[in-house]
């Protein structure tokens, strides 16, 4: 150290002046790394938080700022199996349009009209031309049909695992904005993992179950649109849904589309051999629609007319035995309000009775109340556990009149699963028919 420095010292120490070295505290390496451990691993912890609260909260947020418009429900026309043509009315109708032509006809042409159909020959051609005008209104119906694969994972023998599928026709009955509504036999898709929908262009999308109905064995699934792309949205269609109680069927062309005979795509023609056979089924009216066309025992998919309307839906569960391979289908008016229940998933009331009406020359006759006559109860149904006994004649459900078993069920459709509902019955005894109120508490018909 320099001279003149210690001198400094010492004279600034005679003044009275404490002098202190001030050294450079030593870094602890340990306790530096340390903390820094402590620092990086506390922010870790609050990103984790974060993190999982903007995941929770942000969904929140979303809806109050830029609330997601609710789709509209589905809703089918519901027809009423009453506005039903009678043969007296079809004749009437047909004899006025007959006078209209007439009038508007004269004579001459009329002879010369006939004249040329009767010397005119069908050859080939012109049958080629019929069948390629039905082939043209069975590819549009094919729009509206999908190919409906349940898969489940499996494992076999070896403990290797693999995808086991099964497939059938399924038809979009229904289009809100925001999903493609699907009817499929319910045993289609019992049991899978996963289901997946091949539109008609090869498009695939995966289905989310909506509701099953347990009487009929048919399912609603739904596929979102934003799950296909715009060129696919703008092809695929959605099923015309027509009539099956307009008129007399019987007899009248239609064409099977979507697997009849077991194979996807298949299309086979027909006629109508019978119409409006009740199936029977507890709680429903549905009737069943039989042709001509034969077809596989596990066929599915739809009947439709010329028109290129969907009026029954391929179900081959209900065939005689001696016609096991004869195409047929559940008439599509009946199904409608189902149909309409299950893509809302609106769960369905379930009372369990097999009833029908009573013609009214009968009731007159042999002096029978008004109503819906029951032929008999499930069994463990709540209509059974509320004491309903077949033979009984049902003429009011809550206060409400009921005149005939159809009137009934369309009542019936009305309530919840859970409801108490107050039924009048007329039950038959030694002096006549008694008027009994039964209290009935309905389970559920539907579920996932």
């Amino acid at each position: 150290m320099p001279q003149g420095f210690d001198d400094k010292n010492e004279k600034l120490a005679d003044t009275g002046f404490i002098i202190e070295k001030i050294k450079q505290r030593p870094i602890n390496r340990k306790k530096l790394l340390r903390r820094t451990a402590i620092t990086f691993f506390l922010a870790i912890i609050f990103g984790i938080v974060a993190c999982f609260t903007f995941l929770l909260l942000q969904p929140v947020f979303s809806d109050r700022l830029y609330p997601e418009a609710q789709p509209e429900p589905v809703s089918l026309p519901e027809e009423n199996v009453q506005n039903e043509l009678t043969p007296e009315e079809m004749y009437a109708a047909d004899s006025a349009i007959a006078a209209s032509e007439a009038l508007s006809l004269e004579a001459t042409q009329k002879d010369q009209i006939d004249q040329a159909i009767a010397s005119y020959s069908f050859n080939a051609s012109d049958y080629n031309k019929m069948m390629s005008s039905l082939k043209s209104v069975a590819s549009d119906v094919g729009k509206s049909i999908v190919t409906v694969t349940a898969v489940t994972n499996d494992t076999n023998w070896f403990s290797d695992s693999f995808e086991s599928s099964g497939q059938a026709s399924g038809v979009i009955i229904a289009n809100n904005g925001t999903n493609y509504f699907i009817a499929v036999p319910s045993s289609a898709i019992k049991n899978a993992e996963k289901i997946r929908i091949t539109f008609f262009d090869g498009s695939v999308a995966t289905a989310r179950l909506s509701l099953t109905d347990n009487i009929t064995g048919i399912s609603v699934i739904s596929v979102r649109l934003n799950a296909l792309s715009e060129t696919t949205r703008e092809k695929v269609l959605t099923s015309q849904l027509g009539s099956s109680n307009s008129g007399n069927l019987t007899g009248l062309p239609v064409i099977a589309v979507g697997s009849p005979i077991g194979i996807q795509g298949s299309i086979s023609y027909g006629i109508i051999t019978s119409e409006k056979t009740p199936l029977g089924l507890e709680d429903s009216y549905y009737k069943l629609i039989t042709t001509d066309i034969y077809g596989s025992s596990l066929g599915t998919g739809v009947l439709a007319n010329l028109s290129g309307q969907v009026i029954g839906l391929i179900d081959m569960s209900y065939n005689t035995k001696d016609l096991p391979n004869h195409i047929c289908a559940i008439g599509i008016t009946e199904l409608k309000s189902l149909f309409e229940d299950l893509s809302n998933g609106r769960d369905r009331a379930y009372l369990g009775v097999h009833g029908t009406t009573i013609p009214g020359d009968i009731l007159t006759q042999m002096e029978i109340p008004q109503g819906a006559y029951i032929k008999h109860t499930e069994m463990d149904s709540p209509a059974m556990q509320a004491g309903i006994q077949s033979g009984d004649i049902i003429t009011s459900i809550n206060g409400v009149d009921v005149l005939s078993y159809e009137q009934f069920i369309s009542r019936l459709e009305q309530c919840s699963p859970d409801d108490i509902i107050t039924i009048t019955v007329m039950r038959q005894s030694p002096t006549g028919y008694v008027e009994l109120e039964i209290e009935a508490t309905l389970s559920s018909s539907t579920g996932e």
